[in-house]
């Protein structure tokens, strides 16, 4: 019987050991108690992040630059004129100059604000010399006397630099570049020269020429452009 119950736990060792099982054998002839193995621990997981690349922020927009306009003040339907002017005539100039009446006796240029235009006449510089001047604008208004023109258009320069500028008149007249006044030659006098200077970039740049006459009898506009004191006659660009 003792050699049966050995044959029995050889057996129940050798397939415990076989299966991996933990297994107690007593020496007596109870039944032997078998401990169940150990939990086997979960197998680890790597966890894995997946993250969104990011998106490069974009740059901020660059401000809209917008063109001034060429022409400023409104025409108000003022009409061409149809013939020739010492000031200009009715076809395309790169300057517009629209024509005002206004009242007697001015001593210097009046306010172009809130007033309408009677004429309107085109340029592509100003090169007046003293004369005469007679015969009004025709298709518009024979005013020979107590008018005022405003000059509005655009220039280019071929560099950067100092430039001068030299407006002569009869009578008064102011010129503005780039919005800011560069020559005044305002009042009632006979033709006259002013000179005034100022740093442009290269490229195309805004001008604001006003010209008033005062009795009838003689009138002269001019404009010059140069640096180190080579001037000459100023041209528009279309």
């Amino acid at each position: 019987m003792v050699r049966t119950s050995s044959r029995i736990a050889s057996c129940v060792l050798a397939a415990a050991l076989l299966s991996g099982c933990h297994v107690t054998i007593q020496s007596s002839d109870s039944p032997a108690e078998a401990t169940p193995p150990p939990a086997a621990r979960p197998a680890k997981t790597a966890s894995k992040t997946t993250s969104k690349p990011r998106k490069p922020a974009k740059p901020d927009p660059e401000p809209t630059r917008s063109k001034l306009p060429k022409w400023r003040l409104p025409a108000s339907n003022a009409p061409t004129i149809t013939g020739k002017t010492v000031f200009g005539s009715g076809e395309t100039g790169a300057f517009r100059g629209l024509v005002y009446v206004i009242p007697e006796n001015s001593k210097k240029l009046p306010s172009f604000d809130d007033r309408p235009p009677f004429a309107k006449l085109y340029t592509d510089r100003f090169e007046v010399k003293p004369q005469e001047f007679s015969g009004g604008f025709p298709g518009a208004l024979l005013q020979n006397e107590w008018f005022a023109i405003r000059f509005e258009g655009e220039f280019k320069v071929p560099s950067d630099g100092v430039y001068q500028f030299r407006v002569t008149s009869d009578d008064g007249a102011n010129l503005h570049i780039d919005d800011k006044l560069v020559v005044a030659n305002d009042g009632v006098h006979t033709a006259k020269s002013a000179d005034g200077e100022v740093r442009l970039s290269e490229g195309t740049h805004r001008l604001q020429l006003d010209y008033f006459q005062a009795e009838r009898g003689q009138v002269a506009l001019s404009v010059l452009i140069g640096q180190k004191d080579k001037l000459e006659p100023l041209v528009g660009s279309r």
